[in-house]
């Protein structure tokens, strides 16, 4: 009997050792925020057996403890045990939103009646909520519809802003202009709007170029070889400088300074050496005079001033 008592007892104090060893299931995360594509595994310790569960699959589903955000909501992911124990982790999933947009163009000159397509890029390329809209700062000028199309309508300058619903924007700057006037198809620049080989103006100008024209190292429009310019732009330029052209005009000083880009050499002694002192110029006896269709547009521009 005494035996019996030990035995008993052992059994007993066996049964409280291996009771107090079970730990209570909790996972590592009872809280996630996630946006739409991303992915987390969750954790249960050294919990076996565990079943998986998620409340709602259309927003977050799970397997094996891994989690996969599928859409915008919220859902309780829930672990279980065979012996009816559970824990949660609650789950909040947004959209992931574009971050950036790109525009085919930033600056196009299309005719009066005439119809080109801007195409738009944005980032993330995976954005879950791809929601764009455009509009024109002047209808009556150019016209544009949900899909990107601008429509010429009257000569002038409009901008077009394509736009997503969280308030990233990319805009175009759209010149239309009349059929009479050069476009961008022109495959030689017009006679009148070549570098000019005038004799030095007559009117007295300083040793040093003007503090609003181009020093060395500076132009006057530095980008007008790869982006359109607009008319207003060019107008409050060169109607805004002072002091004596170095061409006669700011305006053909702003055309030579394209062709000086191809190492363009000036017959006009002045005007070779003050673009031979820019650090940025380089002769070539070899330039054919040839020019991209945005410094052809630049040009027939530029050339109205």
């Amino acid at each position: 009997m005494k035996r019996f008592i030990l035995l008993l007892l052992g059994c007993l104090a066996a049964c409280i050792i291996l009771s107090g060893c079970h730990d209570k299931l909790k996972l590592d995360q009872t809280q996630l925020e996630l946006t739409v594509g991303d992915s987390v595994e969750l954790s249960a310790g050294k919990a076996t057996r565990i079943s998986w569960e998620s409340s709602n699959d259309a927003v977050a589903t799970v397997s094996g403890g891994m989690v996969n955000a599928k859409a915008a909501g919220t859902a309780i992911i829930t672990a279980s045990l065979e012996n009816g124990e559970t824990a949660t982790c609650n789950v909040t999933v947004s959209d992931k939103l574009i971050t950036e947009i790109t525009l085919s163009a930033t600056g196009a000159r299309i005719e009066v009646g005439k119809t080109i397509q801007l195409e738009a890029t944005y980032h993330p390329a995976d954005a879950s909520h791809v929601a764009l809209s455009w509009e024109s700062s002047d209808s009556n000028i150019a016209s544009v519809n949900e899909e990107g199309y601008v429509t010429g309508v009257y000569e002038g300058v409009a901008t077009i802003t394509c736009k997503s619903d969280n308030g990233i924007t990319a805009s175009c700057t759209v010149n239309v202009g009349s059929a009479a006037q050069p476009t961008v198809a022109q495959t030689q620049p017009p006679t009148v709007i070549k570098p000019t080989e005038a004799v030095e103006p007559s009117a007295p100008k300083s040793t040093a170029p003007s503090a609003d024209k181009p020093s060395s190292g500076g132009e006057l429009f530095p980008d007008s070889s790869i982006r359109y310019l607009s008319n207003d732009e060019v107008a409050a330029k060169i109607y805004g400088m002072s002091g004596t052209p170095l061409a006669g005009s700011f305006g053909q000083d702003a055309v030579n300074e394209i062709y000086a880009r191809h190492g363009y050499i000036f017959r006009s002694p002045s005007i070779r050496s003050y673009y031979e002192a820019q650090s940025w110029y380089h002769p070539d006896p070899g330039y054919d005079g040839s020019l991209s269709g945005i410094e052809q547009y630049n040009i027939g521009l530029l050339s109205r001033y």
